[in-house]
Parts: C-alpha cells; structure tokens; sequence
C-alpha cells in the first residue's frame, strides 16, 4: 500500500469515528431524555405513570429485532450503511414519541426508535472494533464516551431548558435532528471503508470460535442493559420519591450519573491501553456491586442516593463496551455470532426496566435497589468465568 493510501484509509477511518461519536451523542441526548420526560409523555397521552415502562420494554425489544438481523443487514449494506439506517430510524422514532397522541402509537415510535438504536449501537461498535483492532477496548470507550456526554446534556436540557420553555420534550427533539441530519454523511464513508472491513473479517474467519463464552458475554450484557437502563430511566423519579426533591434537582441527579458514566469510559479508555480487556471488565462489574450496596444502606439519604448513583455510574462506563470488545474479539469477526450475541445482550431492556419500574412505583424505593444489587451480584460471577476462560486460553498460547 502507497503512503498516499495509508494516508487516506486513515483519514476515512478518522471521518468515520468522528461521525460514529456524533451518532453516539445524538442517541444519548434522545435517549437519556425519555426518563425525565415520563411526566410528560404520560400526561400527553392520558396515561398512568407506572405504564410507560413499556416505552423501554418496546424500545428494547426493537434493539433486538435490529441485532438478530445484523449479519444478514451487514452482507447487503455494510456495517456502517446499517449504522446510518439506524440513526436515520432512530431519529425519526424518537420525533414520533414526541407527537404520539396515545399509548399505542408511542409504543410504536418506542419501538422504531429501539430498531435504529440497535443498529446504531451494533453497527457502529462493530464497525470501530475492527477498524482500531489492537486498541479496541480503547477506541470503544472512547466513542461511547459520547453517548454518556449526550446523556449528561439530555437531562440537562429537559431540566434547566425545556421547563423553563414549557417544552420538556426539546432535548428529545434535538437528539432526533443530530441523527438523522449526520445519516447520510455516514452512508459516503461506507464505500471507502468496506474494503478494510472484509479484509479483517476474512482473515479472522480462520481461527477457531468458541460460542459459550459469547453467550456468557450476552447474558452480562442482558443484565447489564437492563439494570442500567431501567435506573438511568427512573433515577429522576427514584430521587423524588426516596429523598424528597423536586423535578430540577433530581434531574441533575440524572445528568450526574451520566456524567460519571463518561467519566468511567474516559478513565477505561487509558486504563484499556494497559489493562486486558477482560480484566478491566472485571473491575467494572465488582464497581457495579459497590455502587448498588452504597444505594442500598443509603435509601431515603440525599448524600449517600447521590454518592451511590455516581458510583454506579462510574462503573457502568466501561462495562457495555469493554464487552463489546471482547465479544469482536472472541466471534473472530462473526458479525452473525456477534449481533446475537449483542441482541441477547439488550433483550434484558425488555424486562428489567419494566422490573426496576414496577418495583419503585409499587412497593418503594428499597425493593428496587435490593433487585439491582441482585442483578450486579450474577454479572459479577458470569463475567469472572469468561475472565478466568479468557486467561486461561492465553496463558495457553504463550
């Protein structure tokens, strides 16, 4: 390969990440914006509180739908025309929640929107551990870093902007326009960059795959999405029914959580050039335990609510991508092994946070943060047995 092509795969490789964190951002502002606009959209549409959980349960099961068919979407359009199909229907669903008139067709607009998170999220963290192999649990981090930058400002717009406009559903709207406006930026990107992309999964499909430690995989990221997901979705309503605040401080809760989110993928990031994958993700699961005991002996305690939910988000950073990247890593570039991996993995958004949510509005704030310590406990020991195999295998090697 000439300089001038090397110069020019890595500025496409370049375009592509940037556009890859942008798409991140846009889904974490729409998304981490449905929580604190729970209020609203029940009110909209003549609806008890305690139902919308289902928004997330259909959100989810649309992430699903979209990661079961990766492999056969990534054959027809490559995995960064799938990333573009999803933010254009991710865009487009989150619009829909904004306008729907009744619960049916917000379930819809749920659902359409988990269809296009799906691909965002599957597509694109596939797309960039392949492109940034040897440094994928960095270069993971590091875009995801965007969505936990977007979810810090989704909140924030919703609490600080949106009510004092009257208007708590313009964060949702913003995250929408940055997706599908970048949409088709991505799709240019594609061609020049799906060379590189068979090359490497050719190349991989060599070596021997073993599928258990996958699943395993998949399972911790079941509960994983599930118990993150359905905190981050009721951490506004949890501070106001445990500790007594009101709309505009337990928003900055949620921004906070966020933010400590970010902050756990910026320290993963160095950590990743250091540490192996497997074992930063070991460290992330023991956090999660931490942070859900300090929310435990803490309910109805402003400070120690506070200091638990920055603990877990702190820990709840490096988790998703670190196991994506040692899902890319294990499949050997079986993108069909790999989606259902990650389809199983975010089937867990179906139950929990309908769970999580259930348990808060129905039997109180302890019960709910007793089922999470719970959730952490048996990710905890899945993700040691994939740790203890994935030492073992290289330890073999060497």
């Amino acid at each position: 390969m000439t300089i001038v092509g090397m110069r020019n795969e890595k500025n496409q490789r370049t375009t592509l990440f940037i556009l890859s964190c942008a798409a991140f951002l846009g889904a974490g502002i729409g998304l981490a914006s449905l929580g604190p606009n729970l209020a609203w959209l029940a009110k909209r549409t003549d609806t008890e509180l305690a139902l919308l959980s289902w928004i997330f349960t259909c959100f989810s099961a649309g992430v699903v739908v979209m990661q079961s068919q990766l492999g056969l979407l990534s054959t027809r359009l490559g995995l960064a025309g799938v990333q573009a199909l999803g933010m254009a229907l991710m865009g487009v669903g989150m619009l829909g929640i904004t306008v729907a008139p009744n619960l049916a067709l917000l379930l819809l607009a749920a659902t359409l929107s988990g269809i296009g998170f799906g691909g965002i999220i599957g597509a694109g963290n596939i797309l960039i551990a392949r492109i940034f192999q040897q440094h994928s649990a960095s270069a993971l981090n590091g875009v995801n870093l965007f969505f936990g930058l977007g979810a810090i400002l989704g909140p924030l717009i919703v609490g600080q902007i949106g009510t004092r406009l009257d208007r708590p559903q313009t964060a949702i709207w913003i995250g929408g326009a940055i997706l599908i406006g970048l949409a088709p930026f991505i799709t240019q990107v594609a061609p020049h960059s799906g060379n590189t992309l068979s090359q490497s999964h050719s190349s991989a499909t060599h070596q021997p795959i073993r599928a258990w430690p996958v699943w395993l995989l998949g399972l911790v990221l079941m509960i994983y999405t599930g118990t993150e997901v359905g905190f981050s979705g009721w951490v506004t309503f949890y501070m106001q029914k445990s500790a007594g605040m009101a709309l505009s401080e337990a928003t900055l809760v949620a921004s906070a959580f966020w933010l400590a989110l970010s902050a756990g993928r910026l320290l993963a990031a160095g950590l990743g050039m250091r540490l192996k994958a497997q074992h930063l993700l070991l460290v992330a699961l023991s956090g999660l335990v931490a942070g859900t005991g300090m929310l435990v002996v803490s309910v109805g305690i402003p400070a120690g609510s506070l200091a638990g939910a920055l603990l877990f988000g702190l820990a709840c950073g490096p988790v998703f991508p670190t196991t994506i990247a040692m899902i890319n890593k294990l499949s050997h570039g079986n993108s069909s092994l790999a989606g259902m991996s990650m389809g199983l993995g975010n089937s867990g958004g179906m139950v929990l946070p309908a769970m999580i949510g259930l348990l808060l509005t129905s039997y109180g704030p302890p019960f709910m943060v007793a089922a999470m310590l719970t959730c952490t406990l048996v990710m905890v020991g899945l993700g040691g047995v994939v740790v203890m195999r994935a030492d073992h295998a290289q330890s073999t090697r060497h």
